[in-house]
This record gives structure tokens, sequence and C-alpha cells, in this order.
């Protein structure tokens, strides 16, 4: 890709460390497949679930589930993806903040207006992490790195390798009188080493650490997005049940795990017992009352 613009552009392209070649007054953008542009992913990523994927990328932003939410208000077809280098107000489930440094994850967007039922969107959140423990399973089975992952998806919204943190999933839906519902599924993946500050590398990995290699971040995201739609055309064909059994298929944690269940400031040692139809996480306490958690209201942790 050749482009031709004002020193400042040049400047800003190096700043973020696209890797450029100049000559005769030109610069060229030299293909390789960890850069994130955002004609390149069009044009690997096959159409499924849409007439074609727009893309709208940033060097930097606030959050990308803000930037897809505006656009949904302004009546954006679904199929945007909005993705950025790096994010300055990125954040996870309950506002938690998540960390984006630049050249180093892949934090996006999706922009969905799916015909179901409202009471069913949340599994959405659930074809999200199943397709990426889709795409590291494949990363395994395909050579690309040189031993299996141990991938593992944490209810509600999280991807583990090895038992640490290694994505998380924010869903969000945006609703107006002028244009149809929108759901915003916002991805956080942490792709190489430094996309974790010192004070997460305890709780926390990345694909490359787990790897052993350096995973080029276009590619895993070309290769997730497609995965990503065959969820979503189960989704929109109401197969909640199947989204349901591939999701515990990767999950170790969803029946017969005690887990200590957070509520504010309480905390209870509780057993996981099955997923609701809807895709809310059942448990039972120790008297052998069982109940239903909502992901809005509660977070999951393993008991130690």
């Amino acid at each position: 890709m050749s482009i031709s613009g004002s020193n400042d552009d040049l400047e800003l392209c190096r700043t973020w460390n696209l890797p450029l070649e100049t000559k005769n007054g030109w610069a060229r953008l030299v293909f390789d497949h960890d850069v994130l542009v955002p004609a390149w992913i069009e044009s690997e990523t096959p159409a499924i679930s849409w007439d074609r994927l727009r893309v709208l990328g940033f060097f930097e932003i606030g959050s990308t589930n803000e930037e897809a939410s505006l656009k949904a208000r302004q009546g954006a077809p679904e199929g945007l993806l909005v993705y950025s280098e790096s994010q300055t107000s990125g954040r996870g489930r309950k506002g938690r903040h998540w960390s984006s440094p630049a050249g180093t994850g892949l934090y996006f967007s999706l922009l969905l207006r799916p015909e179901n039922s409202l009471n069913r969107w949340p599994l959405l959140t659930h074809v999200a992490s199943v397709s990426l423990a889709q795409v590291l399973n494949e990363l395994s089975a395909e050579r690309w790195i040189p031993q299996p992952l141990a991938v593992d998806l944490k209810w509600p919204n999280d991807v583990l390798l090895s038992e640490k943190k290694t994505a998380g999933i924010l869903l969000e839906t945006v609703q107006q009188e002028q244009h149809a519902a929108a759901a915003v599924l916002g991805v956080g993946i942490n792709v190489k080493s430094g996309s974790l500050s010192d004070e997460l590398k305890e709780t926390a990995t990345s694909v490359s650490a787990e790897a052993g290699v350096s995973i080029a971040r276009r590619r895993l995201l070309v290769r997730y997005l497609y995965h990503f739609q065959i969820g979503y055309e189960l989704f929109k064909r109401g197969q909640y049940q199947r989204i349901l059994d591939q999701w515990k298929a990767h999950s170790s944690m969803w029946d017969g795990v005690p887990v200590w269940l957070h509520d504010g400031d309480q905390r209870r040692l509780v057993v996981t017992c099955g997923l609701s139809d809807m895709g809310a996480l059942k448990v039972r306490a120790p008297d052998g009352t069982e109940e239903t958690v909502l992901a809005a209201d509660v977070s999951v942790r393993h008991s130690r």
C-alpha cells in the first residue's frame, strides 16, 4: 500500500511503529500480518453474516465500545468493526479499566443488529468467547505454535490460558427510537507479552507468552472474525442450546466446581451446577439451595 502524505502523517506512522519504506517521495506500508490496516482487514475477512465487513481504525481512542455505540445511534449498519491500537479509557465488565497499550493487543468492537429477542442477547457473550477458544485451539492444531494451549472459559466473559486471563468481552446495548436496537460487542485480547503491566502478570497472560512464539495480531483478528460469524449465524437461527453446548465444551468451570461468589462486599462459597437457557450460571449453596446468577450482578472466582 502506497501513501503520499505530509511529514506529520509519516511521523505519526513511525510513532506507531508501522513498517514503512520510502522511495522517490512516496512511502509504502510494508505488508505484515501483524499490522492493523482497515483495508487489509476488510479484504481478508470473509463476509458471512453481513454484505461486507466495514472497518474503522484508530491509532488511539477513548473506548472502541463508545465509538461503536455512537455509530449505532447514527444508524451505522451491522458488520461495523471499530478497532484501536490503544485505548485511553478501555473498560471491562462493571466499569473496570482494561489496559490497552499500543501495538501489543487487539482492542475492538463489533456493531450488531440481531432481530432475536433481547433476553437472548447475553448469549452473544458466549458466542464471542467460544469463537476465541476455537481460534486458539486451531493455532495448536495447525502448528502455528509449538505446543498446545490450555484454553478455558470462565463465566461470564473471560477467556483464560493456563488459568490466567487472556481476553475479556463486554456486551452493551444501544436503543433509540429512530433506529433498531443494536448490540456492541467489545473484545480485548492480550496478544503480545508487552500488553501486561507488572501488577497484572500474576493473574493475566498473553497469547504469545503462552504460545512461546510471537502471534501476528491481524491474522488472529481475521480468524476470530470468521469464527464469530459462524457462531453468530447459529445465534440468529435460534440455535441457543448449541451455543451453550459449545461454551460448556470449552469450559472446565460450569458444573461441579467450588467457586467464590462475590456480590458487593459479600463473598460466598458455592458450587457451580450448570447454565440456564439464557446462559446464566447456576450455583448450589452449602445448604443445598440453588440459585441463578446474572452476569450483570456478580463475578465468579475459583476458590483457592
